[in-house]
């Protein structure tokens, strides 16, 4: 496929990676998924700009164009040549120099031209799309960057200044993507408290009936230790049931110990019965810490978009309902979501 320079960083902000639905089928070997923490928000983007939305990683299908994740305090960026790029996810004030980006709306832009973000109005985390995808080399089928592991994207890091992006040929002629928009009714919006769906287990039997009260019952504080790998809330104790002889010898004297087991994106450790720990995109695959539930997929981009010392709840739901909430969810990104020209 053919590429064109596009974008050069003049200041990277906060943290700016390449992102697309990350990659699939490595959990077992320790490599996480990665990519974009707010899927929904990323396949919008790259549905107003014309590009290949994919479908979420969870469910091991298409990854979806590259674009780029921008925590909080945003990039300054150079344009380089004519395309058609959108905005969606936080509010993190874009501008196009100087003038205010709309959200969720694809906007042309040419030689020149300067987009930069300011302070967060709503939400933690941003999503920029460029016509034709962010072109680098996949790793292990994916080109969303993964810091700690130092792979995908550029060199496996966050953007730095004086980077040149690359993206490919757009499918489509530029005039055709410009000034396309989600429906008003169909963007995802950023509730305070937010509340986060989980589903009790595995390892809730661990709890006390107070704690798993407690949990679901407590407004819960995003710490600014958060990161991709996870998510830890600030609040009251959990505490545990006595254990059995056996688990404490096998796996530890510490109440939330357990023999290592397997975590999926979404689990909720909680180490020590302190600060409950919500496993994001980058997490581990093993953990030796009882899990009380586990965040349903859908709601992940709810907790990507919370900024530290926002205030969340938990709210328990059944399986089957979880399952319902997934399969809606994989339908973001039609072509339904687009508002009629």
């Amino acid at each position: 496929m053919r590429e064109r320079n596009v974008l050069e960083v003049l200041d990277p902000g906060l943290q700016t990676t390449i992102q697309d639905l990350g990659r699939p089928g490595y959990l077992a070997d320790g490599i996480p998924p990665s990519g974009a923490f707010d899927a929904s928000a990323l396949k919008l983007a790259n549905l107003l700009v014309g590009n290949e939305v994919g479908d979420h990683v969870l469910v091991g299908a298409e990854t979806g164009a590259a674009g780029l994740e921008i925590l909080l305090a945003g990039p300054r960026l150079r344009v380089l040549g004519s395309t058609v790029v959108a905005v969606t996810g936080a509010d993190l004030q874009p501008t196009l120099n100087g003038e205010p980006i709309p959200l969720w709306t694809s906007v042309a832009v040419h030689a020149a031209d300067e987009i930069a973000f300011g302070a967060p109005r709503a939400g933690a985390r941003a999503y920029l799309a460029v016509a034709g995808g962010l072109a680098v080399e996949p790793v292990l089928g994916s080109r969303s960057t993964n810091v700690r592991a130092g792979i995908g994207g550029l060199g496996g890091r966050g953007l730095q200044a004086r980077d040149v992006l690359a993206a490919y040929e757009p499918g489509r002629r530029l005039e055709y993507l410009a000034r396309r928009r989600i429906r008003p009714a169909l963007v995802p919006g950023h509730r305070a408290p937010a509340c986060l769906r989980v589903v009790l287990g595995p390892q809730d039997h661990l709890f006390t009936e107070e704690s798993v009260e407690t949990f679901l019952t407590t407004e819960w504080r995003l710490s600014p230790t958060s990161d991709r790998m996870g998510c830890r809330f600030v609040g009251p104790a959990l505490h545990f049931r006595p254990r059995p002889e056996h688990l404490v010898a096998q796996a530890g004297s510490d109440p939330s110990n357990i023999v290592d087991d397997s975590i999926c994106i979404g689990s909720i450790q909680v180490p020590s019965g302190l600060e409950p720990i919500v496993m994001g995109v980058d997490g581990p695959s093993l953990g030796g810490y009882a899990k009380i539930a586990t965040v349903i997929s859908p709601d992940l981009a709810v907790l990507a978009q919370l900024k530290p010392h926002d205030v969340t709840t938990f709210r328990a739901i059944d399986p089957d309902v979880a399952h319902d909430a997934h399969l809606a969810a994989r339908a973001v990104g039609s072509p339904e979501y687009l508002e009629p020209r």
